[in-house]
């Protein structure tokens, strides 16, 4: 029997990366090109087949996108490609498996390649083949969010979740002079995500009442990293831990940035107990997003197998 073909797919920010996957989700080498080379994302696929010389017509593929995937057509959340779920069945003979790109980050924490889970709390390894409920955290250019959830069964699930864009929720007088400089600069509104994505430099930190030094406004954002990440362990009952990644995590846990995070985690009026036995650990490692969609795509191998029935896959997360 022939053996499947399998393609990873990742859209980012400006770039998108594209890969075939071999026995054991092992990923080959990965073609990054960037978006504005191409009008839609079907000229992209057509480009590569056309180098790779490998046909797209009855291969398996998982893609990894920016933004919500539910519906039959999916908006990128940065850029300005429409991804049309009939359009991918056209040019795979299949359903895609569609996923958020930080969904595709919690595959690649369970089973990728090349990844590892460096703690930033002591706490061991998480054991993902055993019951528990972690949240993942990325900050990069946005703030994403994913929980991994496995039951007694041992059935894993990702699910897409988001509270990158929810109210931003002051605790000292910091955080509302923050809040307030904020809201002043996008419309009334102040969300996480601004928060967390703000630069030290950035001209807002000039508002009375802000910290004056950078490593003053690094520590601030750290700490408020930290207290997003531990609503999101209480929003999601995540009491196994929380896991970060992205480019910004770096930056934000630099020099005294882990402490600072710890001590934003760590401070909760309620659920103290569990928020502070809650492990916390970042994911790094190369090609996370096309990592984790070869493990979305070993984990569905068997339906893949049996042919192009519906995906085990709702607009929320997936099964296996």
């Amino acid at each position: 029997m022939e053996e499947q073909r399998k393609l990873a797919v990742s859209i980012d920010d400006d770039s998108i990366s594209m890969a075939w996957v071999s026995d054991h989700g092992r990923l080959g080498p990965a073609e990054t090109r960037p978006i504005a080379e191409f009008r839609t994302l079907t000229d992209a696929l057509l480009a590569y087949e056309k180098k790779a010389g490998t046909p797209l017509l009855g291969a398996a593929c998982a893609l990894g996108v920016l933004g919500a995937t539910y519906g039959e057509t999916i908006l990128l959340s940065r850029g300005n490609w429409a991804i049309s779920r009939s359009g991918l069945r056209s040019i795979f003979g299949r359903d895609a498996i569609v996923i958020n790109d930080v969904a595709a980050r919690a595959w690649a924490a369970i089973g990728g390649m090349g990844t590892r889970l460096e703690g930033l709390s002591a706490a061991a390894a998480p054991d993902f083949h055993r019951r528990g409920r972690w949240a993942l955290t990325k900050v990069d250019a946005g703030v994403g969010l994913a929980v991994i959830d496995i039951d007694d069964t041992g059935v894993v699930r990702v699910l897409e979740c988001e509270m990158g864009h929810c109210g931003f929720a002051p605790a000292t007088e910091e955080d509302r002079a923050l809040a307030v400089a904020l809201a002043a600069r996008h419309g009334g509104f102040a969300t996480w995500e601004m928060a967390l994505t703000l630069s030290p430099e950035d001209p807002v930190w000039s508002a009375p009442g802000l910290p004056a030094t950078r490593s003053q406004r690094a520590a601030m954002i750290a700490r408020l990293a930290g207290r997003y990440t531990g609503d999101t362990v209480l929003a999601h009952g995540a009491w196994t831990g929380a896991i970060l990644t992205g480019r910004r995590i770096s930056e934000l846990l630099a020099d005294s940035g882990t402490a600072a995070f710890n001590a934003g985690f760590d401070t909760k009026p309620k659920f103290a107990r569990l928020m502070r036995g809650a492990a916390r650990w970042r994911l790094v490692g190369q090609n996370l997003t096309l990592s984790g969609c070869a493990v979305a795509l070993e984990r569905h191998g068997a339906m893949l197998q049996a042919g192009p029935t519906p995906q085990s896959q709702s607009a929320h997360g997936i099964a296996y």
